[in-house]
């Protein structure tokens, strides 16, 4: 696992990774056998276990100036749509790369898949794939009423865990807490909280 592209403070990166190591080190010694489609559970015995990071997959696209890109082609500086309608330029931008290793050790690090329609209708207008930790932001015409994980929507139908072989994630934010527009939903992006055992 290792980092494929920094735009920010270094301390904000040496934190991240400092929190990444620590999931490292926790690692199971043997492979889990879960079902893609079901949601992991957290808690006191598996803690250590929970992916704590959000992001886009590679192919979920986002609005920007100059139309709809894939996360992974995003770059610092870029113009995305926020809730507000207003295009805002990114600040920071990360890439986490996961191999097949990472990704089969900590099966709460795989991505969840969010189909087309799954959120309210036409909500997203396509398949996304996001972070467990990716927050989804409420749609007026939706069930959806307040901000969940993405793994919490795991039950919904068109909702479900992707196992993957490999796979990166993009984080960005553009300074100050925002919803932006992916693929006909609007997802929480904001500066990463470094948790105090990590400093």
């Amino acid at each position: 696992m290792s980092t494929a592209e920094a735009n920010g403070p270094a301390t904000s990166v040496s934190g991240m990774m400092r929190v990444l190591t620590r999931i490292r080190e926790g690692a199971p010694t043997s492979k889990t056998s879960q079902s893609p489609s079901k949601p992991v559970q957290t808690g006191p015995a598996d803690a250590a276990d929970r992916w704590p990071l959000p992001g886009l997959a590679p192919m979920t696209r986002v609005r920007t100036s100059f139309g709809d890109v894939h996360a992974v082609a995003l770059r610092k500086g870029d113009l995305v749509q926020t809730r507000s309608g207003d295009f805002k330029p990114i600040v920071w931008l990360n890439r986490i790369l996961l191999d097949q290793q990472f990704l089969d050790e900590k099966s709460d690090s795989n991505p969840i898949r969010i189909q087309a329609g799954a959120v309210a209708h036409a909500v997203p207008a396509a398949d996304i794939m996001v972070s467990p930790r990716q927050v989804v932001c409420p749609t007026p015409s939706g069930s959806l009423k307040r901000r969940h994980e993405a793994s919490d929507l795991v039950e919904r139908p068109g909702v479900g865990r992707q196992r993957e072989t490999g796979l990166s994630y993009t984080m960005f934010h553009l300074g100050d807490p925002e919803e932006v527009y992916c693929d006909g939903v609007f997802l929480l992006f904001e500066p990463l909280k470094t948790p105090a055992s990590a400093k």
